[in-house]
């Protein structure tokens, strides 16, 4: 598919350093159109507006890691509700999913304990290495335990639903901006494919792609997102690139 560049920025600095778009893991857009970018390696996620000229609200310590109120290590994810409220999956280094408000305060945490490699859990509300999330028109969230191969749901105020399994290691999710079909997307690294799965039971609805540099195949198969249109679009990170799937199967790439 053919791209035209409309937008570029997140690349001054801020708290006295530079935004390092080596390590720009995920990110977010709010329902204001503000774009949030998580700087993995620097411990902080940050809030622009939506021209990405101005900074509005830092989340994290820059280049320290913690597992307090006001410390990340090694962020993963963003998820941002029509309130307001900001849920970060604190993954890498803190095994905890992380709420804060509209202006940064934090709210509350979902995790064993405190925090860190020794928190790993298989429960509900515990995790081995929370790393994104998806929203569903009812403000659900599900949010992928990568090691543990499943995802946990919860609902707007991160109370435990239910969790999620299947033949799946998934990387990301993604629900459409709408979200009322019931239809979610799993980057699945086990054998680098994309998956169609029911959000009511995790039911796969259909599978494509193999390891491999070709159409249609991944390397390490690592952000899925689909647009208004339905067209999935999944980035692999050592094939280093972006494939665009249309309905009906037809499928383009972007080098």
């Amino acid at each position: 598919f053919r791209s035209n560049l409309i937008l570029s920025g997140a690349d001054q600095e801020i708290n006295g350093k530079t935004i390092n778009p080596s390590w720009q893991h995920s990110g977010g857009v709010d329902w204001d159109g503000n774009v949030y970018v998580i700087e993995r390696d620097a411990h902080r996620i940050v809030k622009l507006s939506p021209k990405l000229d101005k900074f509005l609200l830092q989340l994290g310590t820059t280049n320290v890691k913690g597992n307090d109120a006001t410390h990340f290590n090694l962020p993963s994810g963003i998820a941002i509700l029509h309130n307001g409220n900001i849920i970060v999956t604190d993954g890498y280094g803190n095994n905890r999913v992380v709420m804060f408000d509209k202006s940064g305060k934090f709210i509350k945490q979902v995790g064993k304990g405190a925090g860190g490699p020794e928190d790993k859990g298989t429960g509900p509300g515990e995790w081995n290495l929370p790393h994104k999330l998806a929203v569903d028109a009812d403000e659900n969230l599900y949010v992928i335990d990568r090691e543990g191969h499943r995802l946990e749901v919860f609902d707007k105020n991160l109370n435990f639903i239910r969790e999620i399994r299947n033949d799946w290691n998934p990387w990301d999710v993604n629900i459409s901006r709408k979200g009322t079909d019931g239809i979610g997307w799993i980057a699945d690294h086990k054998d680098e494919r994309v998956l169609k799965f029911s959000l009511k039971d995790g039911k796969i609805l259909a599978v494509w792609g193999k390891q491999g540099w070709g159409p249609g195949e991944f390397d390490w198969v690592h952000g899925i997102v689909v647009d208004s249109k339905g067209a999935v679009y999944a980035a692999d990170t050592y094939g280093q690139r972006i494939q665009k799937f249309a309905q009906g199967g037809t499928s383009s790439t972007q080098q």
